[in-house]
């Protein structure tokens, strides 16, 4: 099952509609009506101190509001039932803070990628630099957005602490969760520093791609929400050893998957533009296999499109059909269900009902369409 796509010749068939996923959908209701109010109280906040800075809280709100699949909040969730803990609404906290660090990170990321937009609206540093011209500053608008952009991710970053610190939990638990949630933020930026790197890196390979995917998105994504979960419902080293094999296999499973849908995806449902990796010269997984199975011709395309910044449609189909005719694509798709089937055994200490819960959205995190 791959992303849907509206392309032409040089695009994999697209998958079915994606069925509702229970264990999500008990998370992400309270989650999103969580956020909806916190974040509204921190806008009104900083409307207090200055109302200029309105906008700026204002975007991070409306990213926020703008969608997302809640996963991380689930894993958060369905880690702390899968410790043996029966549901509690004071997990709505901690799900939700991981869910604005994520924020944090989307930010960030779309400055670092030069994308222009994100679920399908512009990007914070592209509204900010509106914002810019929208008020008749003086100076560099596109500067000016970046900057804000910033400064707009360094908030969604603090305020995940405030919602942590500020949930309705017993202080051991909240403590052993910081523990988590301070390896969870460094990771998370070391992944996208040695992704920033292994854009220039000259015979980058494929362990350093699947490196890069699990620090960067596979544990902040996966690993590390369980673990924050089921630390808060105090689980055992057993358990911890089982999420961790869990988490790190569905992980890699979900950023192969963003990498196929970061080439073949359909902008109109993942949010974000298609040319994005190509342009910014991403080293991922797919594109190094490609790289290695192409003919000379066909890698003389692909280095030709990928760090190109004027990158246009045509030249990236090019790529495209390369991908899916040198078999890079379905080498991936073979590591994807190697991952899954990892990932399953893994969950063999898990009882019900987390186990069943966690089998669900390692399915949604590895075959999704957005």
């Amino acid at each position: 099952m791959l992303g849907s796509t509206t392309r032409g010749r040089g695009s994999p068939p697209a998958p079915t509609a994606t069925a509702p996923v229970p264990a999500l959908e008990l998370v992400s209701g309270p989650v999103g009506d969580l956020l909806e109010t916190f974040l509204a109280e921190r806008v009104a906040d900083l409307a207090r101190l200055d109302p200029a800075l309105e906008r700026i809280g204002v975007e991070v709100a409306d990213l926020v509001r703008a969608g997302g699949k809640r996963l991380r909040p689930a894993f958060v969730y369905w880690g702390h039932r899968a410790a043996g803990a029966d549901h509690d609404d004071g997990l709505w906290a901690p799900a939700g803070a991981v869910e604005l660090l994520h924020t944090f990170a989307l930010i960030h990321d779309d400055v670092m990628d030069r994308s222009p937009e994100r679920r399908g609206r512009p990007a914070v540093h592209e509204a900010l630099a509106n914002a810019h011209r929208e008020d008749g500053l003086c100076g560099d608008p596109a500067w000016f957005g970046i900057g804000g952009a910033i400064l707009a991710g360094d908030l969604a970053f603090v305020w995940a602490d405030q919602l942590l610190d500020g949930a309705e939990l017993p202080a051991d638990a909240i403590e052993r969760a910081r523990r988590v949630f301070g390896r969870l933020r460094v990771e998370v930026m070391a992944g996208q520093y040695l992704d920033l790197r292994l854009a220039g890196l000259d015979g980058a390979s494929e362990e350093d791609s699947l490196r890069v995917a699990l620090l960067k998105s596979g544990r902040y994504t996966v690993t590390r929400p369980l673990q924050l979960g089921a630390a808060i419902g105090g689980g055992d080293d057993v358990l911890d050893a089982a999420l961790c094999a869990f988490g790190d296999a569905v992980g890699l499973a979900f950023q192969l998957r963003d990498d196929v849908l970061g080439l073949f995806g359909d902008p109109s449902a993942t949010g974000k533009g298609a040319l994005s990796d190509l342009r910014e010269g991403k080293r991922t997984v797919l594109m190094i296999r490609a790289l290695q199975l192409a003919t000379p011709p066909g890698r003389k395309i692909l280095e030709r499109v990928l760090g190109n910044p004027d990158l246009g449609e045509s030249d990236a189909e090019r790529a495209r059909e390369v991908v899916l005719d040198c078999g890079a694509l379905e080498a991936v798709e073979r590591l994807l269900t190697v991952q899954q089937a990892a990932a399953r055994r893994a969950l063999a200490p898990v009882r019900p009902p987390a186990r069943q819960a966690l089998e669900e959205l390692a399915d949604l995190a590895a075959f999704r369409a957005v």
